[in-house]
């Protein structure tokens, strides 16, 4: 015979789940960059005995903006001043746009005066997402070029897309590119 206990308990218990699934999951927050926000998995090594909610990692604590409009508005102001550059084939605008720090900088200058010798630039479309503020004055964002290049000497036009994860930092009070990935 079970006790009126044990019964109680499992009655709560069995209240309690059917509770927790007829709720469902709670819906997620919209995103910094204003879609939806993805869902997350979270591995059971990162959740604690006792906790509903997964333990934050170091770099979702390093995100405190409320909205990254601001930051996508001075990140663009970027990467069209690096388009206009192109366009202009002005190397000390282009330059000004990275941080002196950045790896490999003049390897990239000389890539950069080669193709401008072989190419024009007519269209540089750009489309920045995922960005984050990070820690440090710090921001770090995935942009997608859209690119039209003319041959100079063939006349020929070409259009290529290419995907980054750029890091830009601030240094003197201007967004400056310190590193940049290209995506496979």
């Amino acid at each position: 015979m079970i006790s009126s206990f044990v019964l109680g308990a499992v009655i709560v218990l069995i209240g309690l789940v059917t509770w927790f699934f007829m709720k469902g999951t709670p819906s997620s927050p919209p995103s910094l960059t204003g879609g939806k926000a993805a869902e997350v998995q979270v591995p059971h090594s990162q959740t604690q005995p006792g906790q509903d909610l997964p333990v934050p990692s170091p770099a979702a604590l390093e995100v405190p903006a409320e909205s990254t409009a601001p930051l996508e508005n001075q990140l663009s102001q970027v990467l069209a001043g690096i388009r206009e550059a192109n366009q202009k084939k002005d190397l000390s605008q282009l330059l000004s746009h990275y941080s002196p720090n950045f790896p490999q900088l003049q390897q990239r200058v000389q890539q950069i005066s080669k193709a401008w010798k072989i190419y024009d630039y007519p269209k540089m479309d750009f489309k920045i997402t995922e960005i984050k503020l990070l820690a440090n004055k710090m921001a770090q964002a995935r942009v997608t070029w859209n690119v039209e290049t003319k041959n100079i000497t063939t006349l020929k036009n070409k259009t290529f897309v290419k995907t980054y994860v750029i890091k830009f930092g601030k240094e003197s009070s201007q967004w400056r590119i310190i590193s940049l990935q290209p995506e496979e």
